[in-house]
């Protein structure tokens, strides 16, 4: 996702116009409107007040998350992947399907939540040119998904 994306995305998840972003950052509605189409981008500080203002990384506004959810190891690429906090903004650490209204969605515990992505085994292996088996899988998953933050804190 290109930052000019990421940003209109996260104004929009927010519930703001471009106005009230705009007088959010101390900034005019004509700069967040020249982020958003791409005819430039908000300086480094900016981009600092527009992640704390908005509570998402700036890695998410960037379009260059790289993160994955610290509960079932699925990467977040997209806004729309992003689980959400109590106040129904983006919470930054936990997917959509692990995260939602500041609470996870379900009691799984480690063991359960293996078995779980196993599920999704033939299509991992086929998206990624693999052949794990199912013990392979179960020993990698366990092996990772053990140091995520839901499972170490």
């Amino acid at each position: 996702m290109e930052t000019k994306d990421a940003l209109a995305e996260v104004r929009r998840t927010a519930g703001l116009t471009q106005d009230a972003m705009a007088k959010k950052l101390f900034v005019t509605r004509q700069a967040v409107s020249r982020w958003e189409t791409g005819e430039t981008v908000p300086n480094v500080d900016t981009l600092k007040l527009i992640s704390k203002t908005l509570g998402v990384s700036t890695d998410v506004l960037l379009g260059q998350s790289g993160l994955v959810c610290q509960s079932c190891a699925m990467p977040l690429r997209d806004l729309a992947d992003f689980g959400t906090n109590a106040d129904g903004g983006l919470n930054t650490e936990y997917c959509t399907y692990c995260y939602q209204d500041g609470g996870f969605t379900n009691d799984r515990t480690l063991d359960e939540m293996i078995e779980a992505n196993l599920r999704s085994l033939d299509e991992f292996n086929a998206a990624n040119g693999t052949a794990y088996t199912e013990d392979e899988a179960r020993s990698i998953l366990k092996a990772h998904l053990a140091t995520l933050r839901r499972w170490t804190a």
